[in-house]
């Protein structure tokens, strides 16, 4: 039996997970929240990233100096917590179904 790929999620502490991945995986991870965050940002790294990430075919890197400019002004527009880009930085993993309902 196949189990089907839900989706992305960081990986927990203490855990390696894939470090490059298209962009559209990250923006799906990014609470409503955030993402409404991100793109009214109007700081120009975020501002600039935001418009990359949605109409060219990025590549989100988490451990490019880019992936930590545009995070360290995240943090600092309390965009994101310095946690939660912490688990960016570990890298994410496929999740299904199953773990979201907690049959796994």
């Amino acid at each position: 039996m196949m189990i089907e790929n839900n989706g992305y999620k960081p990986v927990d502490a203490g855990q390696q997970g894939i470090i490059k991945f298209p962009a559209s995986v990250f923006l799906n991870m990014l609470t409503e929240t955030e993402m409404c965050a991100l793109f009214r940002s109007s700081t120009q790294i975020i501002a600039d990233t935001a418009l990359l990430m949605t109409y060219r075919d990025a590549e989100v890197n988490v451990e490019s100096t880019r992936f930590d400019d545009v995070m360290t002004a995240c943090v600092s527009e309390d965009i994101f917590t310095a946690d939660r880009v912490t688990a960016f930085k570990r890298g994410i993993r496929p999740f299904n179904k199953f773990e979201i309902h907690g049959y796994w």
